[in-house]
């Protein structure tokens, strides 16, 4: 099994999380979702020789929090668990698409950022993010 097992389970995991369930609930996907993105390829490129860190992958992720409380002001403890919760396996999604190259975490990969960047273009928060 090697690597390959635990990057399954990440991606298995990820699409778990923002299944058909998730979509009837903005704030956690993708706002949410879309900034435990930024926060975990922020921590990979850290770590990482093949990236540099940014302070725009942090002021990303701010800005998709800032529209997730924004959707769910009451839930802002959620909000920021569901962060925290997903920051970590986001990290390894990065790893796994950059480090290992592998085709299911690419897809995830693609997946996410595409939602990420068609849900910032229709919010003041993100909307300017580059």
């Amino acid at each position: 099994m090697g690597k390959s097992a635990p990057i399954i389970g990440v991606c298995a995991a990820l699409l778990t999380s923002s299944g058909a369930q998730a979509y009837d609930d903005a704030a956690i996907y993708p706002a949410a979702q879309c900034a435990a993105f930024w926060l975990g390829f922020n921590d990979y490129a850290k770590r990482s020789p093949f990236l540099d860190s940014s302070p725009d992958d942090l002021n990303r992720s701010n800005a998709f929090r800032s529209v997730a409380v924004r959707l769910a002001p009451a839930r802002v403890a959620e909000i920021d668990r569901t962060i925290q919760d997903q920051r970590s396996a986001m990290a390894l999604l990065a790893e796994a698409v950059i480090y290992a190259n592998d085709k299911q975490s690419r897809k995830v990969f693609e997946t996410l950022t595409q939602t990420c960047e068609s849900f910032a273009s229709k919010h003041p928060e993100t909307r300017d993010l580059k």
